[in-house]
């Protein structure tokens, strides 16, 4: 049977990262035009140290529309990202870690190095590809495999089952 496929094998490479430091009006501006839905923020040593999400966006906009405050950093709206991918983490456990949160990307982290990207959805559809290929082997081994017997047998042993007496069925499979 197949192994499963790794986080590394279907992640993509960063692509942007926010510091800390950045205004949010123009972090905002940013993401607005990028086609994620969140972006790593890391500190001046380029650690990642959370998420700016479309939600943390639209949360300092609120305050600036009906609070009227505005400006402040990236710092003071992003998310805390208490969960991370790694590189060497399979597919199913990588579908566990985006079950127990609401973000629909996550960075993928070798030790403390930002090395990749994983979109939810990109996860999906590895996984349901993985799905695919495993049903394709499980196929061809049993079209392989001359010694295969099919289950032929089943609907013949059901006929007879169906015809005989409670009796009849439990000498059967009575226990020797």
């Amino acid at each position: 049977m197949m192994t499963a496929p790794t986080v590394r094998d279907v992640m993509r490479k960063p692509s942007r990262t926010f510091p800390m430091k950045m205004p949010m009006p123009e972090a905002a501006g940013i993401l607005a035009r990028s086609p994620f839905a969140a972006a790593p923020v890391v500190d001046e040593n380029g650690a990642v140290v959370g998420l700016l999400t479309e939600k943390d966006c639209l949360r300092a906009v609120g305050r600036w529309a009906y609070e009227g405050i505005s400006g402040g950093v990236v710092k003071d709206y992003m998310s805390e990202m208490p969960v991370r991918l790694t590189p060497q983490m399979d597919l199913l456990s990588a579908s566990l870690v985006f079950s127990e949160c609401n973000f629909s990307c996550l960075p993928v982290m070798d030790d403390d190095k930002l090395i990749g990207r994983l979109l939810r959805h990109e996860l999906l559809r590895a996984l349901e590809n993985w799905a695919t290929e495993i049903n394709r082997e499980l196929a061809d081994r049993v079209t392989r495999s001359p010694d295969h017997q099919r289950p032929s047998a089943i609907p013949h042993m059901l006929k007879v089952v169906g015809s005989a007496t409670r009796e009849q069925i439990s000498q059967i499979f009575k226990k020797t």
